[in-house]
């Protein structure tokens, strides 16, 4: 009993004499960490706090100098951890941070951010960060390339989310401002964004104008930039060089507002984009624009300007809306509009369709790429392409309109139209028979109204290679194109 009684009291005073020593070594850790911190002579440290129980550094009062001004008001840094990866290459943490070097914790969150440079000053409310994994990576260390070293942190880079609030950007010659309230990122993946929503953007000329332009909420998903972060983290890089392809799940923008919107009487229900994979080689998209208005004011004279005109139309307001549908087939060498669509309950219907085939491995590795001039080693070309105009009450509209401001009748306005798309005769162009009946078609659209299809339907696909013969004087587009055009009620 005696010995047992013994040894429990010494495990005792060992455990309270580490408890007790716990301070002192927080002490100094947080020294050590300063002195560390400011060897750069462009960055100072208020103060610094260790939390060794719960695996946590506190800066406060952080600014860096150089290039302009960082500041940050207070970090904090909990559940640190050293990857066990790391520990089997013998490399430890205790060496001292540096660029390259690993990093994880449970939880980041940062306050009171700034940076200014000679463009202008961002500042940041906060920033919350969950599940912070940065993986070690090869950093560029020359001092003006800071692009690079984001892309290549970017690449490297794990975050179950992020919360940043109150973020705005002033510019320092027009003080013109850009604020967000709130943004978020959920699952952000070396590169790929899982979910983004950001609410409150708002561009503001230099205050206290009222906002330019507004939108309330934006979100997306399934965001791939691991293209853009691969070529912008190359060391041959440089601004204006291809970055590489954006793949988007979904995205959609709602909540439109400002001046440029209320001086024309303009409103915006959506923007919505969604993007299906179908198979390995199979990919869908679709573009739709709803809910637009145009009703604008008698209150200003750009607004007064175009209701003289929707009245000439007849219209009280002009509403619109627009729909695209693409695919993209690899398997197949074809990429489509199979369907992109404009138009108004009180006008009808513009839609145009187009296919592109022949897509060999030069013309996605274009695409991959970003690359638009590695287009010219491509055989790739426009197999045949589709115009369609669904005329209800467009042509008599805007017929209506002209002759309102001309002070003809409608009926002159129509025939003289008519007229002169049968007369017309493009410069250097070949003019056929075929060409002549393809704008008697047209003209009688004018004339009659209707379903006007204009169709290109070439007997080889039209490549970048057939450009010359485009620039040559007198070339037969009507057969080169293999235009046609038809009349339907």
């Amino acid at each position: 009993m005696r010995k047992g009684l013994v040894a429990a009291l010494a495990v005792v005073l060992v455990a309270g004499a580490a408890v007790a020593a716990v301070p002192l070594v927080e002490r100094h850790a947080a020294a050590a960490i300063k002195a560390d911190l400011e060897r750069d002579p462009a960055l100072t440290v208020g103060s610094v706090e260790v939390g060794l129980l719960d695996r946590k550094v506190v800066l406060k009062a952080l600014r860096f100098r150089r290039a302009g001004e960082l500041t940050v008001g207070r970090v904090e840094a909990s559940g640190l951890a050293w990857p066990l990866a790391e520990l089997v290459e013998g490399r430890t943490p205790f060496a001292g941070l540096d660029l390259g070097d690993p990093m994880q914790a449970r939880h980041l969150a940062l306050r009171d951010l700034g940076l200014s440079d000679e463009n202008g000053r961002w500042t940041v409310g906060s920033v919350a960060i969950d599940d912070f994994h940065l993986e070690r990576y090869e950093p560029l260390r020359a001092p003006d390339q800071l692009t690079h070293l984001l892309a290549r942190v970017a690449a490297a880079l794990s975050i179950g989310r992020l919360e940043q609030k109150d973020t705005a950007f002033a510019q320092l010659s027009t003080g013109d401002r850009v604020t967000v309230a709130s943004l978020v990122i959920e699952r952000f993946v070396r590169g790929e964004v899982g979910a983004m929503a950001m609410t409150g953007l708002a561009f503001t000329p230099k205050p206290p104008r009222d906002p330019v332009f507004g939108l309330a909420d934006f979100r997306l998903t399934d965001l791939d930039l691991r293209r853009v972060a691969k070529a912008i983290g190359s060391a041959g890089w440089r601004p204006g060089l291809p970055v590489g392809r954006i793949d988007l799940g979904s995205a959609s923008l709602s909540g439109f507002s400002g001046e440029a919107f209320t001086r024309y009487g303009i409103s915006l229900g959506s923007i919505t984009q969604q993007s299906q994979p179908d198979g390995k080689d199979v990919r869908h998209a679709r573009l739709q624009v709803e809910g637009f208005v145009l009703d604008p004011p008698s209150s200003n004279r750009e607004g007064l300007q175009i209701r003289i005109v929707l009245q000439a139309m007849g219209l009280k307001q002009l509403k619109l809306a627009s729909d695209c549908a693409g695919t993209e087939d690899r398997a197949k060498g074809e990429v489509s509009i199979d369907r992109c669509a404009v138009g108004g309950p009180d006008l009808g219907e513009v839609s145009l369709s187009l296919k592109i085939v022949q897509a060999d491995a030069p013309f996605w590795r274009a695409i991959d790429e970003g690359n638009t001039f590695a287009l010219l080693g491509s055989k790739a070309g426009v197999g045949g392409a589709k115009l369609v105009v669904a005329d209800r009450g467009l042509v008599e509209r805007a017929v209506k309109a002209i002759a309102a401001t001309s002070g003809r009748s409608a009926a002159e306005v129509r025939a003289a139209f008519a007229q002169e798309v049968r007369r017309f005769q493009p410069p250097g162009i070949l003019i056929t028979e075929e060409l002549g009946k393809l704008l008697d078609t047209v003209a009688r659209f004018i004339e009659r109204g209707g379903n006007l299809a204009v169709e290109v339907r070439p007997e080889s696909p039209i490549g970048l290679d057939k450009a010359p013969y485009f620039a040559r004087p007198g070339p037969d587009l009507v057969n080169l194109l293999g235009l046609s055009a038809t009349l339907s009620r």
